[in-house]
């Protein structure tokens, strides 16, 4: 029999075990040791061919009157376009959108484009503006087919290609309001005399940039990749979701079980295509609603979405007759079969704006049918990241599925095809992404329990991040000479429409046991904290793999499967005697640092053995987003690092095993360190902010999660800890710090 583990209070840092120290800023100029004749020469001849070019394009050009020539800059390796306020202002360039780190899209007058080439003649003469054209490596046309996704790429190069192509037009970002009214203007009737056709009304992002859906002859294609107005081009997605129908298992009239007070249930929004729950069971509904232009979904897909952030895995929920709900849900219906980008995210803007204050965690289990390309953020996935910040609420959505089991015939050959990429929004940074892995070993099927399932999309996501975030057992698909169907286990049964249990796969159903999980976490923690709730999520999750010995490039490549693993949130909520978790939330500048003080217990030092003591550490932060930056998007991180300590009590620096989850610009820092031999007494986290654009002077909101396990579990190291009176405990502790958004 199975040893009943005691559960602790997680502990909470306070303020007096917290050093806050100023970071002193430095930049240093460097000398590439350039010929400015040279150099000059090359950068004035780039200005030329571009002149050429704008001028051969003129008659496409939606931004013709105003004068507003766009073209690109790109700085030498190492130089970075946030840093270089005063070469653009020296030049008379204004940046729109940021490339990637070095490389930019900008605008200027006709006017300056000439006292541009005027001084570029000095520079190459007697080297004048060396301190910015040094930094210049140089510039060219913003035209033609590179301002295609890979996808209309890929499809305008098809030996039959289509008549008609039905795109979505992004207009170059941050332009003056008095710009985009004459560039739209031009723009709808440059669409009616090529002979395209509107779709609907335009939409504007969050940053204010217009986007048009048009359905254009595809022989007119050019006209728009020319037109100077126009920043993006990409084939109008549409998003929805697999299901598929397998056998149908008899339902008992069941009853929620008089133990449950559903007044304390967290409350989960699911966003799909409504929900029906059997009459005994609709107090579980907190509150539903559906745009008044949608005509109502059909809620079978819905209601076996809501049945698993509802029970789980229902099986394990029904005794006796009764079943155990663990949360309420707001049914919001916002999907009627496939629908287009700008509809879902009217739609869920609008539900996030009305439910808010009500509910935190949002499930959405759709995606576009179309892998990412990952160089740009999707525009759903930035929507979705904007929402998550304005209005502090998580969202936990599906990796998507693919039909590559169709046709192939082994796992390996699966993962290796592009089109198992992760789909829009699952590149989203701050939402949840989730996989699915198989649960229970089938004959005939491809994979084996704990492997990804045939259908989930994997990573990478967006700019090469790991993704999805996490993983959680569904249902497997076989597909025999006789039939495909989906098999019966704890982890296929879901809830329909009709009130019985059937069997059904994908991710779609395996996103909102996580919603569900998040929610059991954040239903504990003191003053309802998302972002610490999320970071213990993020702590706990249970890897997939062996740890030892493995290479950074293996845990990439897991981490691009399975995420950080299984959810467990007994340990999210929970510490235990050889388990002790210290938390802490608050916000960082980029003028400090923080050095925070944990206990490592006298008793665990001196344990004899290999291997005994285990820290891990997580840090994660709500970094404020940029769609117009590029690879830039995010505008900061936050750095942790672990010191411990030495013999005379001084501090060493311990190493990562990996740099995976330890990179750059992402927001969540997480890695895991094994000890044998150590000292005890106070060890430190260090965290330091570093930030880019409009970010450089904001208070980023952190959670930290810091682990001390013994690895025997036979000590208590959690009442030595607790004996030092240093930590409260977190159910005792009203987290005072807000997301300042």
């Amino acid at each position: 029999m199975k040893k009943k583990i005691e559960k602790k209070d997680h502990l909470w840092i306070p303020n007096s075990e917290v050093q806050k120290l100023d970071k002193k800023l430095t930049s240093r100029p460097k000398d590439r040791g350039i010929q400015h004749f040279e150099h000059g020469k090359k950068l004035s001849e780039n200005l030329q061919t571009i002149s050429k070019i704008i001028e051969n394009t003129k008659e496409e050009s939606s931004l013709s009157d105003p004068k507003v020539l766009v073209f690109k800059v790109k700085l030498f390796e190492g130089e970075k376009i946030k840093d270089k306020k005063d070469l653009f202002l020296s030049t008379g360039l204004e940046v729109k959108v940021v490339k990637t780190e070095n490389n930019a899209v900008v605008t200027t007058t006709e006017e300056r484009f000439k006292y541009l080439k005027k001084r570029l003649k000095n520079y190459s003469n007697d080297g004048s503006g060396k301190t910015y054209f040094d930094q210049i490596e140089g510039f060219d046309s913003y035209t033609g087919n590179e301002k295609n996704s890979k996808s209309l790429q890929k499809k305008i190069t098809l030996k039959e290609v289509p008549k008609t192509l039905d795109i979505q037009l992004m207009f170059l970002p941050n332009l003056d309001k008095e710009d985009y009214t004459l560039a739209i203007d031009n723009f709808k009737e440059k669409v009616r005399k090529k002979g395209g056709e509107i779709q609907g009304k335009p939409y504007c992002l969050s940053d204010n940039t217009p986007i048009f859906r048009v359905i254009i002859p595809a022989s007119t294609l050019s006209c728009y990749e020319n037109d100077n107005a126009i920043y993006r081009i990409e084939e109008t997605d549409f998003f929805g979701y697999d299901l598929e129908k397998t056998s149908k298992l008899d339902l008992k009239d069941i009853e929620i079980s008089e133990d449950v007070s559903l007044e304390t249930l967290p409350i989960v929004t699911v966003l799909d295509t409504g929900i029906k729950f059997p009459e005994k069971l609709k107090s579980l509904i907190y509150a539903s609603w559906a745009p008044s232009d949608l005509d109502k979904g059909d809620k079978d897909h819905g209601t076996m979405v809501a049945s698993r952030v509802v029970f789980k895995y229902i099986s394990n929920r029904i005794i006796n007759n009764k079943i155990i709900p663990r949360a309420r849900v707001i049914d919001c219906n916002i999907m009627n079969g496939r629908v287009s980008t700008v509809e879902m995210i009217q739609r869920v803007q609008i539900a996030v704006e009305k439910f808010y204050k009500i509910s935190k965690i949002y499930n959405l289990s759709a995606n576009s049918l179309f892998p990412i390309e990952g160089d740009e953020m999707s525009i759903f996935g930035y929507e979705l990241d904007v929402l998550q910040l304005k209005y502090n609420v998580q969202f936990v959505v599906s990796s998507g599925n693919h039909n590559l089991w169709e046709s192939e015939t082994s796992l390996e050959d699966i993962l290796d095809d592009d089109d198992s990429r992760i789909s829009s929004p699952a590149d989203s940074m701050l939402a949840i992404v989730v996989g699915a892995v198989t649960g229970k070993d089938h004959e005939n099927s491809l994979t084996k329990t704990n492997e990804i399932t045939t259908y989930s999309r994997r990573g990478p996501g967006f700019n090469g991040f790991s993704k999805p975030d996490i993983a959680a057992y569904g249902g497997v698909i076989i597909n025999s000479l006789e039939k495909i169907f989906t098999p019966h286990d704890d982890y296929s049964v879901l809830l329909n429409k009709n009130g019985e249990l059937i069997t059904n796969s994908g991710t779609s159903f395996t996103a909102p046991i996580v919603a569900g999980d998040l929610a059991e976490i954040l239903n504990i923690i003191p003053d309802k904290n998302l972002l610490l709730s999320k970071a213990l999520l993020y702590h706990n999750s249970k890897p997939l793999w062996d740890e030892k010995n493995l290479s950074d490039e293996e845990l990439i490549h897991n981490h691009n499967l399975y995420g950080r693993g299984i959810s467990s949130v007994d340990d999210s909520k929970y510490s235990s005697p050889s388990k002790v978790t210290f938390v802490r939330t608050g916000t960082l500048n980029r003028l400090e640092k923080e050095r925070i003080n944990i206990y490592m217990p006298k008793i665990l030092a001196e344990k004899e053995g290999m291997n005994k003591a285990k820290v891990s550490v997580t840090c994660l932060t709500m970094s404020s987003v940029d769609r117009t930056k590029g690879t830039e998007y995010l505008g900061a991180y936050v750095r942790a690092s672990l010191k411990k300590t030495g013999e005379n009590g001084n501090l060493i620096s311990v190493q990562k095993n990996f740099k995976e989850n330890s990179e750059k610009w992402n927001v969540c820092q997480q890695f895991t360190k094994i000890f044998s031999t150590f000292n005890h007494g106070d060890w430190q986290i260090w965290l330091e902010m570093f930030s880019r654009w409009e970010d450089e002077n904001k208070d980023i909101p952190y959670a930290l999660v810091i682990t001390i396990e013994d690895l025997s579990g036979s000590l208590d190291i959690y009442n030595e800890i607790k004996s030092q009176n240093r930590y409260g405990l977190l159910n005792n502790n009203i987290i005072r710090v807000r997301n300042k958004f």
